[in-house]
């Protein structure tokens, strides 16, 4: 037994510092550091993401992992080593099959159908937020309501098509930012550029019309 035990280690190959994994990772990348690299992320992918996937995990896996390493080997260079190489490229293929998942159950929404439109009927999200989870009085109620509606109103006058549409997707429906991006046709800074202009004309006007806009925004 003892002898078995001598001969299994010796046949056991020395895992990789670190700094083996990012030298052999760099360009041009050792084809075997992928393959070994490729079996640990499929072996740590399918526990973390069963609860997740409904039907054909192995096939999902393997399509993550593919779409992960691409990104691992992008982003080889910005590994600062403070976790163990694999650790982090696990991170990165978790991330990638969550957003993968995320997509899959958005795919079929459009954001048209988002869209507030401009009847009551289509105030309802705006309408139905509160400043608290506390149940307000009357007075209360109505007097957040006035400012919902002025709210509203502003979003209306002072926001473009797009910036409209990103802040009803994302604040309002709480669509992923990679699912706005992808079905707008942009990029997920652009998506963030985007909609920081538009809580910054929010708030000025907020702050015209004399309303706390650090209370209000908070709600979105």
């Amino acid at each position: 037994m003892f002898n078995w035990f001598k001969k299994s280690n010796k046949n056991k190959k020395p895992s990789r510092s670190n700094e083996d994994w990012v030298e052999q990772l760099t360009p041009p990348p050792s084809e075997e550091s992928i393959s070994h690299l490729r079996i640990i992320l499929v072996r740590g992918l399918k526990p973390a993401l069963y609860k997740y996937v409904d039907r054909e995990l192995d096939q999902f896996v393997e399509d993550t992992v593919q779409d992960a390493l691409l990104k691992i080997l992008d982003k080889v260079d910005t590994f600062r080593g403070e976790s163990k190489f694999t650790t982090w490229a696990m991170k990165i293929a978790v991330r990638e099959g969550l957003s993968e998942l995320r997509r899959a159950k958005y795919k079929d929404i459009s954001l048209n159908d988002l869209v507030v439109n401009n009847d009551e009927s289509g105030r309802d999200e705006i309408n139905q937020m509160s400043f608290s989870d506390d149940q307000p009085n009357p007075d209360r109620a109505t007097h957040e309501r006035m400012i919902l509606q002025r709210v509203q109103k502003m979003i209306d006058e002072e926001l473009t098509d797009k910036q409209k549409m990103a802040i009803n997707a994302l604040m309002m429906h709480g669509l992923p930012i990679e699912v706005v991006a992808e079905q707008m046709g942009t990029n997920r800074n652009a998506l963030y550029k985007l909609v920081h202009d538009a809580r910054l004309k929010m708030k000025n006007r907020l702050m015209e019309d004399g309303i706390d806009p650090d209370e209000m925004l908070n709600q979105l």
